[in-house]
């Protein structure tokens, strides 16, 4: 794995974008859902957390995370298994609970569920790691700050993902104003935006799913870009969170 992806391994992704679920012995533990998490812990300011974290070699399930800050005073952290086989997408608050929605990559008629939890933090640890209870993927290290703001440009051009055992290609084109279009094989349509975030290493990304069965879907979520700037990973969650998914696309 590259440090300066969130994951990569081209595996899952769109057409639809399929629904994901969790395993109930996956990532966190599911007990209820809606507004904050139930556990409450000491004061810390979420964006102290910014930057990708991964999990320590031989640890399984091996989970790369990205947090990054938003402007309510919260944090959304992205956790994606290496393997591409789940996604948890958590909004991180100053009480140190953490709570979101859980989804089993792949699974085409399931829907996230929720999940609830709590962040532990060592900052002033060199290393800095985090914690999730219930995460069964023990601590993370930030491998990266994520520190230097994004360059739009870096994603213009032409961009392309292959799903499905090759059953399905998804292409994306961005404009140097970060504006996208494309289509899929499977007779979806994509508008949207990819836009650089000012003060961090990572692409706010939004768009609209258009398919030839009528359906209309929206999804927002965070993109990030490989050292050598040809590798852009796309995790997003539908705006209902029934829905979840990673992208992996090359140019």
């Amino acid at each position: 794995m590259t440090t300066n992806m969130l994951m990569a391994a081209p595996r899952y992704a769109l057409r639809k974008l399929p629904a994901a679920a969790l395993v109930l012995s996956g990532l966190l533990v599911a007990c209820g859902g809606g507004g904050g998490g139930d556990a409450s812990g000491p004061t810390i300011d979420p964006a102290q957390l910014k930057g990708r974290w991964v999990t320590a070699a031989g640890v399984a399930p091996a989970t790369t995370a990205v947090v990054v800050p938003e402007a309510n005073g919260t944090a959304s952290a992205w956790l994606l298994a290496q393997d591409a086989s789940r996604l948890v997408k958590l909004v991180v608050r100053s009480d140190s609970s953490a709570n979101g929605k859980s989804y089993a990559l792949g699974q085409a008629n399931a829907t996230g569920q929720a999940v609830t939890g709590q962040v532990n933090a060592a900052l002033a640890a060199s290393p800095k790691t985090i914690a999730f209870t219930g995460l069964n993927t023990g601590t993370l290290t930030q491998s990266d700050a994520l520190a230097t703001p994004a360059v739009q440009t870096e994603v213009q051009g032409n961009w392309s993902a292959t799903l499905g055992g090759n059953a399905q290609t998804v292409q994306w084109s961005l404009a140097a104003t970060g504006s996208m279009t494309g289509s899929s094989t499977t007779g979806c349509s994509y508008t949207g935006n990819v836009a650089a975030m000012a003060s961090t290493a990572a692409y706010s990304v939004s768009f609209n799913e258009s398919c030839a069965d009528g359906s209309k879907t929206a999804f927002s979520g965070v993109g990030t870009l490989n050292v050598a700037k040809n590798g852009l990973t796309v995790v997003v969650t539908s705006a209902d969170e029934t829905r979840g998914t990673a992208v992996f696309f090359a140019k």
